[in-house]
């Protein structure tokens, strides 16, 4: 009996997101792949040794040469060295909450983000093209140690512009922050404003703006962990906006075959699991994929020199259209999207896509050949592993 193609998988953890690794995993197995999966935990994500020690432990204990990683960005380009010196195909999963500036592209490495830094960005060109002078973040003070308002800050320097001002909320907030957080933001007499949170500091951040009734008076654009079902009382709104690759609660249609793919993913998730899949099932999903049509066009046992040829010829279906990597940055490229707000019929809150922030890929490909910016703070965890 042939033994089973052996895959590894490098998972952290999520005190904030409790069920980060359980999506992952789930969307991982949706394919249903005749594979034998090998896990690891590492732990925040933002211990390069400590990645690189379960990488080898997979490589040579386990005999596993396909990895799939679900990584933040402190050190990564030691772990992709350490993959691409000894023969790993590494599939790295991110969120893209921080901007890779000179991460290396190396061979038998390949990235496939969910792409929040390009939503920035794209966000920034968006309102640019709509002529707003004045826009505010509003930001946890969490969510701002990320590259969030540096892809923005991208985006308005080639327009020759800047942000009105910024919101960010203290990790102790105040008896009378709702208030504060409504004079500071008004003095700033912004046009737009740009919101970043999540998980806890997401629901702080819907209790204030259902308080000072911010959204009654200014467009909102919201990062896609910032959207917060309690919002669903704005959902009648035209000012209130969500911008993403992907949300698990949008209005699927069936008329492209790219929302075809879509549709069959979350109904089938939710038929599997009771459930709709999150971003990070997404991710899953799209690395079960890749492994799948990797291993169809490939015979067992096949060194990892083909299997590199293969994955740089790979055109797959997904739910966020064609999963791909671009010959010059190894990275999957998808377009973004605005959604707005609406009532389904079940009453709960759904998200429509009204514009489409068309993704060429040069602005990863220009951060990539940036030296990063000197500046002082910000996390080494992983987003959302704390």
């Amino acid at each position: 009996m042939a033994m089973l193609p052996k895959i590894g998988v490098l998972l952290p953890q999520s005190k904030q997101f409790k069920t980060l690794d359980r999506d992952f995993i789930r969307g991982l197995k949706l394919p249903s792949l005749e594979v034998s999966y090998r896990i690891e935990s590492i732990s925040l994500g933002a211990d390069e040794r400590l990645i690189i020690d379960k990488m080898q432990k997979l490589h040579y204990q386990e005999e596993v040469s396909i990895i799939i990683g679900f990584f933040g960005h402190h050190k990564l380009s030691d772990v992709f060295e350490y993959a691409s010196n000894h023969d790993i195909l590494l599939i790295a999963s991110d969120l893209g909450a921080n901007l890779p500036y000179q991460l290396p592209t190396l061979k038998g490495v390949y990235c496939n983000s969910y792409g929040l830094h390009e939503s920035s960005y794209l966000l920034g060109k968006f309102l640019q093209q709509r002529e707003y002078k004045s826009i505010v973040s509003s930001s946890s003070y969490y969510d701002a140690g990320y590259g969030f308002l540096d892809a923005l800050t991208q985006a308005f320097e080639e327009n020759k512009t800047s942000f009105s001002g910024h919101y960010i909320t203290p990790f102790l907030p105040r008896e009378t922050e709702t208030q504060l957080m409504l004079e500071d933001i008004e003095s700033y007499k912004p046009e737009v404003i740009c919101a970043f949170h999540s998980g806890l500091y997401t629901q702080e951040h819907t209790r204030f703006l259902n308080e000072n009734k911010l959204l009654e008076k200014y467009p909102y654009y919201l990062s896609a962990f910032c959207f917060d079902s309690e919002l669903e009382n704005e959902a009648n709104k035209d000012h209130l906006f969500v911008v993403g690759s992907w949300l698990g609660n949008e209005n699927c249609s069936t008329t492209t075959s790219e929302g075809a793919t879509n549709f069959e993913f979350i109904t089938n998730y939710h038929e599997n699991h009771s459930e709709l899949p999150t971003v990070f099932s997404l991710l899953g999903y799209e690395s079960g994929l890749i492994i799948k049509a990797l291993l169809e066009n490939t015979p067992q046992n096949t060194p990892t020199p083909l299997l590199i040829a293969t994955m740089n010829r790979l055109h797959v279906a997904g739910p966020r259209g064609t999963i791909r990597f671009d010959p010059e940055t190894q990275r999957t490229n998808f377009d973004h999207y605005i959604y707005t707000v609406c009532k389904s019929d079940t009453d709960l809150p759904c998200l429509i896509k009204t514009e489409t922030l068309t993704n060429t890929g040069n602005f990863i490909k220009k951060i990539i050949n940036m030296p990063a910016p000197l500046k002082a703070g910000g996390w080494q965890n992983a987003y959302l592993c704390h």
